[in-house]
């Protein structure tokens, strides 16, 4: 097809996506964002071989192959108006035939083509066919996509918006780099800790009236539903938890948050969850009780934490034992937020700066070129990408309107020589890929950003 043509399918589908204007809030997304493409491939059959062997060369050349094998005057006069998502529909001509597209082919053929579609457009299928909804909700078809490399990072937050009398899950919109409200029902919680899996993340425990709660929760990142699972045998809040993946074994382990109850045998909880089931673990620990501040999983058998005193163990899996490792956080409560990047902690500290430190060493240094940021009052630290570190913080805007802002940094290590001796010295680089509001409205006076992660979905 000539680029003319090309550019006149572009333009169909741009009007295309136009008309979905009722697409489901709880996603987050607006009308805009997708481009149903099931609408067009409709229009006529597709030959199976040669669509295989297009999909073995990757989505680019899957699109480059629909437009050249499509009449885009069909799209076009087929278009009428604007309508609801539900009533959006591509007729046929009276002396055209009837034809199905991609209903035509065989499960595994349709599974692999729709796996290469982007979760924008997912969401828009899912929206006008039941079998699409089917599909993008099984365990298969999101197994094929990450076994494709098809996923992309998409940003949850859980955050309490006052005078809202809840908190209430965000997702950040991709395009618009707009935080959108997650609508589900959850009953109120503080004093949560949470885990993420693959396709969704955990909450555990809490306060319910000022009490201690065993209740535990899933929300799912597919579905953008919630799920209460099993609770756990100890009511616990301010808990801390962590996921260890030992091969296809995938286990969260709840570390206290079971207050003056608290001994070796409850103090860890361990959550199967292959077989949905939670047990008490006993363990060994130097002393009881022990609240930890700060946990991240080292390896599949390793948990590296630090306590409120700061005071740092290991927690061995395989031997059910917290191990002092003889060295002690200094200032514990102004380093925040830790992760682990690349075999290198990183945490928030004090006046907006970032710090960093090697596993083995114990003295933070600041990630330069960064000094831009000490200027704001920053309230969470996580990961966007493998890539890239995010971090938020609160801001006034035009009116005293609440703004909450959002940065996504790559972050460089790199060495030098220093002194008569060119001793190497190493450093950590930062830059600001991208920053913006991602939040503001004036009927909110404050808010606690209690979670805030990425999945690849």
């Amino acid at each position: 097809m000539a680029s003319k043509g090309r550019a006149t399918v572009t333009t169909a589908f741009r009007q295309a996506s136009a008309m979905v204007m009722n697409v489901s809030r709880m996603w987050g997304f607006d009308e805009g964002d997708y481009i149903p493409l099931i609408r067009y491939l409709q229009l006529a059959p597709i030959n199976e071989d040669v669509f295989k062997d297009t999909i073995r060369r990757g989505s680019n050349q899957v699109c480059v192959w629909i437009l050249s094998h499509r009449k885009p005057s069909a799209v076009i006069k087929s278009m009428k108006g604007r309508c609801g998502c539900s009533q959006l529909a591509l007729k046929t001509r009276k002396n055209e035939t009837k034809v199905c597209g991609l209903w035509s082919l065989p499960d595994d053929v349709f599974v692999d083509c729709l796996a290469q579609v982007s979760r924008l457009d997912l969401v828009a299928l899912a929206m006008v066919s039941r079998r699409h909804r089917f599909y993008a909700v099984s365990s298969r078809f999101w197994a094929v996509r990450y076994r494709m490399g098809n996923v992309d990072p998409y940003l949850y937050v859980f955050m309490h918006m006052y005078p809202d009398p809840s908190p209430c899950w965000f997702v950040l919109h991709p395009m618009q780099r707009r935080l959108k409200r997650v609508n589900l029902n959850l009953y109120p919680v503080t004093g949560s800790c949470f885990v993420k899996t693959d396709l969704g993340i955990y909450t555990i425990g809490g306060l319910i009236n000022g009490k201690p709660t065993s209740e535990v929760t899933f929300l799912n990142c597919i579905e953008h539903t919630v799920y209460r699972i099993t609770p756990m045998k100890m009511a616990r809040s301010g808990a801390s938890a962590s996921l260890i993946e030992d091969g296809e074994n995938k286990k969260i382990y709840v570390f206290g948050g079971c207050w003056d109850v608290a001994d070796s045998s409850n103090w860890v909880e361990v959550y199967d969850i292959e077989t949905g089931t939670w047990e008490l673990l006993s363990v060994s620990t130097p002393k009881m009780p022990l609240k930890i501040k700060e946990s991240m999983v080292m390896d599949e058998k390793h948990v590296y934490a630090v306590d409120e005193d700061g005071e740092i163990f290991v927690f061995s899996t395989s031997e059910s034992t917290f191990c002092a490792e003889g060295e002690r956080e200094t200032n514990p409560d102004d380093r925040n937020d830790w992760r682990l990047f690349d075999q290198t902690f990183f945490c928030r500290g004090i006046g907006g700066r970032i710090l960093w430190r090697l596993p083995r060493e114990f003295g933070w240094k600041e990630v330069k070129g960064l000094e831009e940021l000490q200027q704001q009052h920053i309230i969470k630290l996580c990961a966007f990408s493998v890539q890239r570190m995010a971090i938020f913080w609160e801001a006034q805007g035009p009116d005293q309107i609440l703004e909450l802002w959002y940065a996504e940094i790559t972050l460089k290590m790199t060495r030098r020589k220093e002194g008569e001796e060119e001793e190497e010295v190493w450093e950590v680089w930062g830059n600001i890929e991208w920053s913006g509001a991602v939040l503001s409205d004036s009927s909110y006076t404050g808010l606690n950003l209690l979670f805030a992660d990425s999945l690849y979905v």
